[in-house]
């Protein structure tokens, strides 16, 4: 035993101010591993009554508290001339530089970040109990002085040393979460390259499984009977289908990955480009000369709208493709004779993961990287009625492009 009757035995006992039970419970799990005897009070309040029923060799309170938190707690504390040798050690995130300073203010021996090792914390608790046993003969309180820190003024009133130990402490902190940040950097990037091989493996083989399944299927469909042209229709709007759901995964990683430079682009050849791709559909479209401001993947908005025309308006679908021209821009519009999209669909259908109410609604990544194309070139898009106010008549899709120039 030592000075105000602290113990540097494995058996001290700790004071554990936490009102989160799974928190307090990891705590007590970790102090009675190494010998320690905790008890547990849920706020700052109730552990300041405990005191001198239970008169804790040390003390580990959380910060954030009902009643009464860890900072007035602590105050509390190192106040009465009865505990104020008791040290104490504090759980903060450590977000913000002042939580340094209200753990000098508060009188804090000492503080620990969260989320905490079990080891760290430990040596840290054996630590201060060591101080408290064997105080240092320098270690005498110093002449209490004003710190301003943010427009705010604290006065602080620890020794020198205590101030240079609770930096340490915050400096070790930082340490540790720069090399959990690290840690965790490394983590996400083989993470990263793993999934990487899985899309490259999406992208690449699986694609060419379709390509094959899909010229196969498109002569299958030439030499079938009419009364069962219907069947090998279907097949090849399934294989497109798949060829649409990798196009929109590879764009989704190229769009995290890569910020392409928006350039001059030939809006005909991206709009044939991607016609020929639904070579059996009824696809109407007069051409275009203008050159608008995109990007290579300014083809799969095409795709995308094009693909999903093709969808929902099934084997009879005729598919309008329309470019009005505009001063400063140009208006894109993709029709179809399907379905349409109820109003109260049109102001949510570019929504990320929007199901539609159709038995063949996808899961909306479709029209969500339209949208998200769009934008990235400086574009609006919108739904509308192929026939205005009547949205059984068809679905229109309007998006805008700045023309180049």
């Amino acid at each position: 035993m030592s000075r105000g009757g602290i113990s540097t035995r494995k058996h001290a006992k700790v004071l554990i101010a936490e009102d989160s039970r799974t928190q307090a419970e990891i705590l007590k799990s970790i102090l009675e591993k190494h010998g320690f005897v905790p008890v547990v009070a849920e706020n700052g309040r109730q552990a300041l009554d405990m005191l001198d029923s239970e008169k804790p060799d040390a003390i580990i309170s959380d910060i954030v508290m009902p009643v009464m938190d860890g900072y007035e707690f602590c105050r509390a504390v190192k106040s009465d001339e009865r505990y104020c040798h008791i040290p104490v050690i504090l759980l903060t995130m450590l977000v913000d530089s002042k939580d340094i300073i209200y753990a000098l203010v508060s009188g804090a021996d000492n503080f620990i970040t969260k989320p905490y090792q079990g080891d760290h914390l430990i040596s840290h608790l054996k630590k201060v109990l060591a101080d408290a046993s064997h105080p240092a003969p320098e270690d005498i309180p110093g002449q209490p002085f004003d710190l301003i820190h943010s427009g705010k003024t604290f006065r602080i009133s620890h020794s020198r040393q205590h101030i240079i130990e609770l930096l340490l402490s915050a400096y070790e902190a930082a340490v540790i979460q720069h090399q959990e940040v690290l840690s965790g950097q490394k983590r996400l990037s083989e993470a990263n390259d793993e999934a990487n091989l899985y899309l490259d493996i999406i992208t690449h083989d699986i694609n060419n499984v379709n390509t094959g399944a899909l010229a196969l299927t498109e002569l299958l469909l030439m030499k079938t009977a009419d009364t069962h042209k219907s069947h090998a229709q279907r097949l090849v709007n399934c294989i497109n289908q798949s060829t649409e759901i990798i196009g929109n995964v590879s764009t989704i990683r190229r769009l995290h990955e890569i910020k392409e430079t928006i350039r001059e682009i030939v809006l005909d050849d991206i709009i044939r480009n991607e016609i020929r791709r639904f070579s059996t559909n009824r696809i109407r479209y007069s051409g275009t000369k203008a050159r608008v401001m995109a990007d290579t993947l300014l083809g799969q908005v095409f795709a995308n709208l094009v693909g999903n025309s093709t969808k929902f308006a099934g084997a009879k679908a005729e598919i309008f493709l329309q470019v009005v021209d505009h001063p400063d821009h140009v208006e894109v519009i993709v029709s179809d004779n399907g379905p349409g999209i109820p109003d109260d669909m049109k102001p949510v259908v570019f929504d990320r993961f929007r199901k539609g109410m159709n038995p063949k609604s996808g899961k909306g990544l479709g029209l969500f990287i339209a949208r998200t194309l769009v934008e990235n070139y400086g574009g609006k898009i919108w739904a509308d009625d192929r026939i205005k106010g009547q949205p059984d008549k068809g679905a229109a899709i309007h998006f805008t492009l700045k023309k180049a120039g």
